[in-house]
C-alpha cells in the first residue's frame, strides 16, 4: 500500500468559500496542534483531505461531469468511515 500523503486537491467543485476557509483552518489546526505522524489511514490530516475530495466528487456526479485525475486518486486511498446509504 501506497504510504506517501494524499495530495490537497485543487478542484473545488461544490465546495463553498466558507467551506474552503474553515477546511483550511482545521488543516493548519491539525499540522500544528495534531498529533504526530501516524500511517496514511490513520491520520486525521490525511482523513480531511479525504472527506474534501470526496465531497468534490460526489458534486461532479451531481452535476454530471468527471472529476480530474488528482480527485480520483485521492478518493481511491481511503476507504469510508461508515457505510454510504
Amino acid at each position: 500500500m501506497d504510504e506517501s500523503p494524499l495530495p490537497i486537491i485543487s478542484d473545488t467543485t461544490g465546495l463553498s468559500v466558507g467551506y474552503r476557509i474553515f477546511w483550511r483552518l482545521k488543516y493548519l489546526g491539525l499540522s500544528i496542534f495534531g498529533p504526530a505522524e501516524r500511517r496514511v489511514l490513520a491520520s486525521p490530516r490525511e482523513r480531511i483531505k479525504w472527506d474534501r475530495a470526496v465531497k468534490v466528487m460526489r458534486a461532479h456526479e451531481a452535476a454530471g461531469t468527471l472529476p480530474d485525475e488528482q480527485t480520483l486518486y485521492t478518493v481511491s486511498r481511503m476507504e469510508p468511515r461508515r457505510p454510504q446509504g
